[in-house]
């Protein structure tokens, strides 16, 4: 799939559609209208449209144009350039078959609907009428008029303007929308319709009203069976409406046309729909806020359209559930919960490389219930509804009519909430996969409970640690406690006030993320804490360990291990504990030259158990058995050196003429690590070139020409 890159120089600011549809057919016929402003100057208009429909004939500013139609875009040489920042228009006649990838058509025989509807979302548009398909260009106002037979109705964007009767019993519906709408939300449905009308009626313009408008099989037992799903979308859009903001679309109308499209899609005022179960009504209402209203500004960030509206699913069951009889809100975020987990990998941000990768864009796991449970998480990481609901709400009416990406939602997030949010969307959007939680429990008094807490992941190369948030419940014989931990690292130690002895501990009862339990253990020994383990190299060539701790009531001692691998360790030392509340330890250990050495701490308690620390690299700074700097070159008086030595050793210098004769030598004791001394005295030296030899007790040696002043 390739995009001309020219298509960029120019901006599209209204579109009319002018088409012929016929239900059953996927054959369009028609032309279509854009007006443009020139970003940059254009000698060739560039647009997109599939090889396998017809261009008739093209006009720009009204006078006629030659064109090439090859790889699915219209080329059109301009006779006079269109300079930039002038208006233009080009008109498109066209017709053809459109393959089945934008345009569906067929009869449902169970309820003798007739139809034929059209899909773009992602890349299909051009499927069925010449179009520029790029996220960030939005259309300022658009028109489409259809054209089809008495029988039938045709279903479209923004409000109808008229129904104009034709020869040969036809019709042209002829629909109209002054919103800002992206490429893929122009659509058409034409069918066998009735139409049936109801009203929302959003607080924030009461007593005004919002036109619903439905059109759907003209089948009495149809209908029938599917109003009552109808009526909830009033109620739906006044719900949405208090959650994210007014209906962004308030002027116009909602709305819903039937076909077979395989499920839902969010066309601008008016969803195409496959059925009208209450969660597909409650999606695809929810994308006019966050998908149509404002859009994410590339296909990476579909979490913003798609994980979303996922959510709002779960709200409207959250915030209404009287009308939902079949589930409620615990079960469906647990249902969203084990489709998300059902794979132990993949990010809710799509990876460059999956950019046209429709399957990977619009993954039911990842772009859906993932990026709904995430939401949740959020929500919960707020430990504010009115700060989380404020954030939605912040980010519609500053982006609206507009696009966005995943860190202008983040901005807006942290600033609405007042917390950093980097962790989390490094470990829950960009990272892969979730926590899974093992506990170790005691019960040191009698009205306390300690919990060591560890955790795995399931991708531990992508995403080796979840920072943030996480209920814990604590059950006893007669009371239950929920405490709010936060983790910071692992092995964490957290000490709760409960005065029974826990007969089960359940991770996030209230499933506010992702996560599995693993092993709960009750123990009598109460490890210690490891609170920080880090090192540092030095120029002695030396390595620095710091071990700080915690709780070391039942410690014997820290052995220290060394890899060069970082798999297999051998133990090079051992720190006994001091058994402060508080305790920091130093050990120094003699560097490898030039390697990077891995570190781990064997924690051994006095039931024989241990564990280890964090493992920490450290990148030797230990030179070469024997290296020199000196200076200046040329010299005059003395001459400095810098010598780094990984041992102890004897150096002699020697100064040597340009015959070879020595004229002078010193003698120098070096310690590890980085020496500095200066050779003083040398005036008596004559100008010229000489040589100057180093050479240590182990036979080593450097040399350097000099030139004296």
């Amino acid at each position: 799939y390739y995009q001309y890159p020219s298509m960029n120089n120019y901006d599209v600011t209204y579109l009319k559609i002018n088409i012929n549809a016929e239900t059953g057919s996927r054959f369009l016929s028609g032309n279509t209208l854009t007006i443009s402003k020139a970003v940059n100057a254009i000698d060739t208009f560039v647009t997109e449209f599939k090889n396998n429909m017809t261009v008739d004939s093209v006009f720009v500013n009204g006078i006629r144009e030659n064109f090439n139609h090859t790889l699915d875009h219209i080329f059109i040489p301009l006779n006079t350039p269109i300079a930039s920042g002038n208006n233009f228009s080009v008109l498109i006649y066209h017709n053809g078959t459109a393959s089945n990838l934008g345009v569906f058509a067929g009869t449902t025989t169970s309820n003798g609907l007739s139809y034929v509807a059209t899909l773009s979302e992602s890349y299909q548009a051009r499927e069925w009428f010449p179009c520029k398909q790029i996220l960030t260009d939005k259309i300022d106002s658009a028109e489409i008029w259809i054209t089809t037979s008495a029988i039938n109705k045709a279903g479209s964007n923004g409000l109808l303007q008229g129904i104009d009767s034709l020869p040969n019993s036809k019709v042209r519906y002829r629909w109209k929308t002054r919103y800002l709408m992206n490429y893929y939300m122009p659509s058409i449905a034409v069918g066998n319709y009735r139409e049936y009308l109801n009203y929302a009626k959003p607080a924030a313009i009461a007593p005004d009203s919002i036109l619903v408008q439905h059109y759907i099989a003209n089948n009495n037992a149809y209908f029938a069976s599917n109003k009552p799903y109808l009526d909830k979308t009033p109620i739906f859009i006044e719900k949405l409406s208090e959650l994210f903001g007014l209906y962004p679309f308030s002027r116009e109308k909602y709305g819903h046309c039937l076909a077979n499209i395989g499920g839902g899609m969010e066309h601008q005022t008016m969803s195409t729909m496959v059925s009208f179960g209450l969660t597909l009504i409650g999606h695809e209402l929810a994308h006019q806020w966050f998908g149509d209203n404002v859009t994410c500004s590339s296909w990476n960030d579909i979490w913003l359209n798609e994980g979303f509206a996922t959510y709002a699913e779960y709200l409207l069951i959250e915030k209404l559930s009287s009308l939902f009889t079949t589930t409620n809100a615990s079960t469906y975020m647990q249902n969203i919960h084990s489709s998300a987990m059902s794979s132990a990998g993949g990010s809710v941000f799509v990876p460059n490389a999956s950019l046209y990768d429709e399957n990977r864009i619009f993954s039911n796991q990842l772009s859906y219930n993932k990026g709904a449970a995430i939401l949740h998480t959020l929500r919960f990481e707020m430990q504010n509804d009115s700060l989380f609901f404020a954030t939605l709400k912040n980010y519609q009416n500053e982006f609206k009519d507009s696009v966005a990406s995943v860190n202008d939602f983040k901005r807006i997030a942290e600033n609405t909430c007042g917390k950093n949010l980097t962790n989390f969307f490094n470990e829950w959007y960009y990272g892969e996969g979730y926590p899974t939680f093992n506990a170790t429990y005691y019960k040191p008094y009698p009205d306390s409970v300690f919990l060591n807490l560890s955790e795995t992941t399931s991708m531990p190369s992508i995403t080796p640690f979840f920072k943030g948030l996480l209920e814990i419940k604590l059950v006893g014989a007669t009371r239950d406690s929920i405490f709010i931990i936060n983790i910071e690292n692992n092995n964490q130690l957290f000490k709760f006030k409960f005065n029974e002895i826990p007969s089960n501990i359940i991770f996030d009862p209230n499933n506010w993320m992702l996560n599995k339990t693993g092993t709960i253990t009750n123990a009598t020994v109460i490890p210690v804490n490891i609170d920080s383990f880090s090192g540092i190299s030095l120029n002695d060539c030396t390595t620095k360990l710091h071990l700080e701790t915690s709780n070391e009531y039942n410690v014997i001692k820290y052995e220290v291990e060394r890899s060069t691998d970082g798999i297999n360790f051998i133990k090079i030392g051992a720190i006994l504990p001091n058994r402060d509340t508080l305790n920091s330890y130093q050990f120094s250990n003699l560097d490898i030259e030039g390697a990077i050495v891995f570190y781990r701490i064997k924690v051994i308690q006095n039931n024989d158990s241990f564990f280890y620390s964090n493992m920490i690299n450290i990148k030797s700074l230990c030179k070469k058995e024997f290296e020199i700097l000196c200076g200046p070159n040329p010299f005059n008086d003395n001459i400095n050196f810098t010598i780094n030595t990984s041992i102890t050793n004897n150096v002699e210098f020697s100064i040597i003429n340009a015959v070879g004769q020595l004229i002078a030598k010193k003698q120098y004791i070096l310690n590890r690590g980085i020496n500095y001394f200066n050779w003083n005295n040398l005036r008596w030296l004559s100008s010229g070139a000489y040589i100057l030899k180093a050479t240590n007790s182990n036979g080593l040696f450097f040399i350097k020409k000099l030139i004296k002043k």
